[in-house]
């Protein structure tokens, strides 16, 4: 009999991310202290808007900003 072990497999975030997954990925902070962010100007607002309340960041916009506020800090 053969014993199957399970991997750990790195999950790669989609391209397209609702709020849920950039904290999931990539900002693992409160969801009102992401929007505090967004209404500041201090987080991009999201690429693309659907319907009244689905809004989407693609994956490159998110990494952008976490490489630009890594260098401010100093933490490269």
């Amino acid at each position: 009999m053969q014993i199957q072990t399970s991997q750990t497999q790195t999950e790669n975030p989609p391209a397209l991310l609702t709020l849920a997954m950039i904290r999931r990925y990539y900002v693992p902070i409160a969801s009102r202290t992401l929007f505090r962010l967004i209404s500041s100007g201090r987080f991009p607002r999201a690429d693309i808007g659907i319907g009244g309340k689905l809004r989407l960041w693609k994956r490159e916009t998110v990494e952008a900003w976490i490489a630009s506020n890594a260098v401010r800090v100093g933490v490269e």
